[in-house]
């Protein structure tokens, strides 16, 4: 049967179930194997969707009305970070694939927050030991409390966060997974029966990641960006108050934003220069509260500066992340350009993204995840200065606002974070090449 033949015949097998019951919002709209973890968002593939981080990794799962419970059993991995979140849709119709956005379930857990099972040890609560056993339960009809997220909505994404795996010298194939497997997952329906579901293999079937990618950004919709170009060489970073509930937005992280403008400037190059924060060795094997080497202190979990489309699917061009930053005396110099690889002109200790396809507008994201309590110097810290919100700006899909929502604010970002803050602006290669990043920087 050729491929086409059977997708119209499974269109239309889903079309009937809705009409015999429309009540029932059906998962395998994105599932049509009914597996566990059918999506990866990642930097490969079909998964490149959202502006997935170079070293993350994110399995999505729907949960639908035809299940109570969903239960995830899994073994705590050799990793920085995991977590687990609910995405609420918000007005789902199945019929025709459409939302009105999605809302963050008020209780999620991360690593250290997931209680280990009876018996067992959770490794990134001190003073650590062996990797031990967990249970999350996602629940229609519980409250959220301990490892319990409480969910109400017709259609909700249960989303598994994992960053940067420790090495991996036994070369196990669980590579990105720290070492373990995906955690398995068992549904109960209405009538208290129980069934584990096999894990997807391969992942992101065609027919599934294409309905994801159409679900988040319907053919209809035109997502057409227009950021203008910039009044000076100076690009500042802000933070988006309510970062678009499109992007599924880490409820464990804040984000900065630079867009360069509408056009990649012939000749020139975009640089960026800032203090780096301290971040856990776990890639060496360290627990998460140690510091990496070259560090005496853990400012945060994790950060990274990474480079998106800013057009339909918001693919990822590049990062430049904590573990792989080349650094000079504490701080990171990273240069985009439009080469298609790393230019030989560049220093070893500078960072290098490509700017990818000239096509497309672009904008810079700056992540910052768990800072320490006594570090004041995160995007965190911006959301807290007085008055209340002040360096933070609007922004919404489709529509985005000018530019200058980004210069007003920006400069209020940069008092809060000082040394920490990314500077950026476009300059000419020639004043690089000969002048370094503070020649491009002097006096702005």
């Amino acid at each position: 049967m050729k491929v086409s033949t059977w997708i119209g015949i499974f269109g239309c097998l889903m079309t009937l179930s809705f009409l015999i019951n429309p009540d029932v919002v059906r998962a395998q709209n994105f599932n049509y194997r009914g597996c566990a973890w059918p999506i990866e968002l990642s930097p490969e593939g079909s998964g490149n969707v959202q502006g997935p981080d170079g070293a993350a990794r994110y399995w999505a799962m729907p949960f639908d009305t035809q299940y109570e419970t969903m239960t995830i059993k899994g073994t705590y991995p050799n990793i920085r970070f995991f977590s687990f979140a609910a995405y609420e849709t918000i007005d789902y119709d199945p019929l025709n694939n459409t939302n009105k956005g999605f809302h963050l379930a008020e209780h999620h857990l991360y690593d250290a927050q997931i209680t280990p099972d009876p018996g067992s040890t959770n490794p990134f609560v001190p003073p650590g030991g062996r990797n031990g056993n967990y249970t999350v339960t996602i629940s229609r009809n519980s409250t959220s409390s301990g490892n319990t997220i409480g969910v109400s909505s017709d259609l909700t994404w249960v989303v598994l966060r994992m960053y940067v795996a420790d090495a991996d010298p036994s070369q196990s194939g669980q590579s990105l997974m720290g070492g373990v497997p995906l955690p398995t997952i068992t549904v109960t329906d209405q009538a208290g029966a129980s069934k584990q579901l096999e894990a997807c293999f391969p992942i992101n079937k065609w027919l599934d990641a294409s309905a994801f990618a159409q679900f988040l950004f319907p053919p209809a919709v035109d997502l057409s960006i227009d950021e203008g170009m910039p009044s000076s060489d100076r690009l500042w970073f802000a933070s988006p108050l309510d970062p678009p509930s499109i992007l599924w937005p880490n409820p464990d992280g804040k984000y900065m934003m630079m867009w360069p403008g509408n056009k990649y400037q012939p000749g020139r190059i975009i640089v960026i220069h800032g203090k780096a924060p301290g971040f856990p060795g776990t890639f060496e094997g360290s627990p998460i509260w140690r510091p990496a080497r070259g560090f005496r202190t853990v400012d945060m979990r994790y950060w990274a500066v990474c480079e998106q489309d800013f057009a339909p699917p918001l693919s990822l061009v590049g990062c430049v992340t904590d573990l792989t930053t080349r650094l000079e005396g504490g701080y990171y110099t990273i240069v985009i350009t439009d080469d298609r690889q790393r230019p030989d002109w560049l220093r070893p200790n500078v960072n290098w993204l490509p700017y990818g396809d000239e096509q497309y507008p672009k904008f810079v994201v700056i992540r910052n995840m768990l800072p320490a309590p006594d570090f004041p110097y995160a995007i965190q810290n911006v959301w807290a200065a007085p008055p209340d919100h002040y360096c933070t700006f609007d922004l919404s899909f489709p529509n985005v606002p000018d530019r200058t929502a980004l210069d007003e604010k920006g400069p209020c970002a940069k008092e809060v974070m000082g040394d920490y803050y990314p500077d950026a602006v476009w300059c000419d290669k020639s004043t690089f090449v000969h002048g370094g990043w503070q020649a491009c920087l002097k006096g702005r």
